[in-house]
């Protein structure tokens, strides 16, 4: 397995959420798009996350650190760079989201009056790929259901490098 540098104690958010969960604690309720997205991270033992995608600022890109780009992450309020080397979500302003969906920033959180958002998960392990599917499409039902939301899914891949997000 190839190791790319990272914080002491950096678990990706689905391993937070299971570690909180056995040690006896619950999840907080944040808002309906947050919820719908870490309810389904949790059955499915997936990361998701989500984005504001009126506050992300030109393209949106998959890369590894320099060491000295922006990041303030949620609910903080200093700018704590990643390391050289770190695998990265960035936009024009700076990190979005630090290690595999390990820490998100603040200024791209989904709030109550977010009304465009980027919802995303990862896989590495492709054996996992058919419930990776069940739980996107068990997201798009709810948050067409639930939230009125209209979604279209495109996959990022070795293969298929770049997609075009129409708001």
């Amino acid at each position: 397995m190839k190791k790319y540098p990272a914080e002491k104690g950096m678990r990706s958010s689905i391993e937070a959420f299971a570690r909180r969960i056995l040690n006896g604690h619950h999840i907080s309720c944040i808002n309906p798009v947050v919820d719908i997205y870490n309810s389904i991270s949790i059955k499915y033992l997936l990361p998701f996350g989500g984005e504001d995608l009126d506050c992300i600022i030109g393209d949106v890109i998959l890369t590894k650190a320099k060491g000295n780009e922006n990041f303030i992450a949620l609910g903080e309020n200093e700018n704590k760079p990643p390391k050289q080397g770190e695998v990265v979500y960035m936009d024009a302003e700076g990190v979005v989201v630090r290690g595999w969906l390990w820490r998100e920033a603040d200024r791209t959180k989904i709030t109550e009056d977010t009304t465009n958002t980027l919802l995303y998960t990862e896989l590495i392990d492709t054996s996992r790929e058919d419930i990776q599917n069940r739980a996107i499409n068990e997201l798009i039902t709810y948050v067409e259901k639930y939230l009125g939301g209209k979604c279209q899914v495109q996959y990022l891949t070795i293969s298929n490098r770049e997609i075009i997000i129409k708001v």
